[in-house]
């Protein structure tokens, strides 16, 4: 394998006193070394040892740049003299064995990659294989932050399988999406590295492509505060074996939640689906007809949407909520609940989610607790329209349970194709007519006469009048409605009338129209 000039000054260094300048070429471009024979001419790409002796044949050499001399010297010059590009302060035996160790090391490497994707290993593998090399922790995450594979000399390095997906790393995610940095080299190409203000920890990273995006990153994770720019072309290298797998579609075998996704997917999209078998496949994977469900769908922010981060969010609720399967859908993220499983009440199911919520600039809609598998979809379009009503009812709220809006959402439909004026008691319009022409105090006497379930004494109390005089009253409204209010029907009638009518003012107020005639 070719080595970089900057590499052979990195690793010299660590066994020698050494010399070199700081802009060495950072590409592997050299091959083994050979010992320099005094009068022959350089080679190209090869690393040629040299002695004090030799100094003044090499300064009648043409210039060479792509191949680099290294002089064994017994004490380090002030300067290094030309060709010469690294000083190192020991014997040509010990500087040529190092190299000759070093160079073997990496072309072994390289060979166990290559015979590695001819044997058709996972990334895993490639990853385990180039532990040792690099010293440092390796991963590969798509760009939804999902770590696909990862290998640390500690067991316990990547406890979780994805960036944020636990309480403690969550903060890691945020701080990533919403970091300018994090976007600018979010399409680089070659190796780069990535600063540790952002993640805590510093990282050379290198940009994998598919269908010319970028769809995943490698990272190799500075644990140790002494990573070198100079390894950079050998995690490309990496790259390209990763890269080269991905193209033959190595990837982990499908997880049970990854079924229970597949089976949830099916009720929600497929009309024609059999709900029988729907039904026998959640059984099969521990969701029994018996359990109780709630659905929660989310909407994701823009930082979010514009970071491909949906199943990071996904993966995040499936690690802190027990019987949770959550799974991007229709530009959102759809997450059912087995309350059953998890032996959380609604309460406490929102309790932990409103933080959660909250910190991540999400908005949330929830539907009802139901039992068995037969309501699944319908529970989806519950938490759906408690979202989109609920974020356009109560845009200061992030959270919407669907009991908190379904009366609303009842009477939003009900005028969806006819005004409120249209469709409420078409008598109380007159007794509305009649306060406004006369100065009367019938429409307000009249519902809190029915908000108090039609009991006189409550209604006069709350009213400040005399019981008599709304024993009054209630004969000249029941005159104009030409009701005596006793049928249950008609009550409730005249309770939606007034909801209707308060819908109607507050259209108006909000376009500042003028009032449309009502009635002939």
């Amino acid at each position: 394998m070719k080595l970089s000039p900057a590499f052979l000054a990195y690793k010299l260094s660590s066994a020698f006193s050494v010399l070199a300048p700081e802009n060495l070429p950072l590409s592997g471009t050299l091959e083994l070394p050979v010992l320099y024979q005094t009068g022959s001419a350089a080679t190209a790409h090869r690393v040629f040892l040299c002695t004090e002796e030799q100094i003044g044949s090499l300064s009648s050499l043409p210039e060479e740049s792509s191949s680099l001399f290294l002089l064994c010297i017994k004490e380090l010059p002030e300067e290094l003299p030309a060709p010469v590009s690294i000083a190192v302060k020991s014997s040509v035996s010990s500087v040529f064995s190092f190299l000759q160790e070093l160079f073997w090391t990496y072309d072994s490497w390289q060979k166990e990659l290559m015979q590695a994707r001819l044997d058709g290993k996972s990334i895993q593998h490639l990853l385990n294989l180039s532990l040792p090399v690099f010293a440092h922790p390796l991963m590969v995450v798509g760009m939804d932050f999902s770590i696909i594979a990862a290998a640390s000399e500690e067991p316990s390095f990547f406890p979780e399988k994805v960036f944020g997906s636990l309480d403690a790393t969550r903060p890691l995610l945020l701080s990533l999406t919403e970091s300018s940095e994090y976007a600018s080299v979010r399409d680089l190409d070659g190796w780069f590295r990535f600063p540790d203000h952002v993640t805590g920890l510093g990282s050379l990273c290198v940009n994998i492509t598919q269908h010319g995006q970028s769809a995943y990153r490698l990272l190799l994770l500075d644990t140790k505060k002494d990573l070198s720019d100079s390894e950079g072309f050998l995690l490309e290298f990496l790259a390209e074996m990763i890269h080269h797998a991905f193209l033959h579609n190595v990837m982990q075998k499908t997880s049970p939640a990854q079924s229970l996704h597949t089976v949830l997917l099916r009720a929600l999209d497929d009309r024609m689906a059999d709900y029988i078998a729907v039904s026998q496949a959640l059984d099969a994977l521990g969701w029994h007809s018996r359990h109780t469900y709630c659905c929660l769908y989310l909407q994701l922010s823009d930082m979010d949407q514009k970071n491909l981060t949906a199943n990071s969010v996904c993966a995040y609720l499936e690690n802190i909520l027990t019987g949770c399967s959550a799974f991007p859908h229709g530009g959102g993220i759809v997450a059912f609940f087995n309350l059953t499983l998890s032996d959380f009440s609604m309460t406490d199911l929102m309790e932990r989610m409103v933080h959660f919520v909250e910190d991540s600039s999400l908005n949330a809609g929830f539907s009802r607790c139901m039992n068995g598998h037969m309501n699944l979809r319908r529970q989806y379009i519950q938490a759906k329209i408690a979202l989109q009503f609920g974020t356009r009812k109560y845009p200061d709220k992030r959270m919407h349970p669907f009991n908190d809006i379904s009366f609303d959402y009842i009477l939003d439909q009900a005028t969806k194709k006819l005004p409120g004026y249209m469709l409420c008691h078409e008598r109380l319009l007159f007794l509305q007519e009649h306060d406004d022409s006369s100065g009367s105090d019938y429409m307000r006497t009249l519902r809190c006469y029915l908000d108090n379930h039609c009991n006189v004494v409550q209604t006069a109390r709350e009213l400040f009048i005399h019981r008599s005089t709304l024993l009054y009253r209630l004969e000249k409204i029941k005159e104009i409605l030409e009701s005596d209010l006793s049928s249950p029907d008609e009550i409730l009638y005249l309770m939606l009338s007034f909801r209707f009518i308060d819908l109607e003012n507050e259209e108006e107020n909000r376009s500042g129209s003028s009032q449309p005639e009502k009635h002939r």
